[in-house]
């Protein structure tokens, strides 16, 4: 089983790029439009890398 990233962005097109070649390099991809939606995700599986950007409309990266 490949490890697991998270990719937090509210571009769709650029999730949907990054998640491509993601998996087509043998990754398990989550995928969040925004940081609440990201919270959701985690539902106790191992995430190994979160690729998220800075200043979305909810909950940015860099709100606590």
């Amino acid at each position: 089983m490949g490890k697991t990233i998270l990719i937090v962005d509210d571009s769709t097109s650029l999730r949907q790029v990054v998640g491509i070649a993601l998996k087509g390099a043998g990754y398990e991809v989550i995928e969040g439009c925004d940081g609440k939606d990201a919270l959701t995700k985690l539902d106790g599986r191992k995430i190994h890398l979160i690729i998220s950007d800075v200043n979305m409309p909810t909950r940015t990266a860099s709100a606590s």
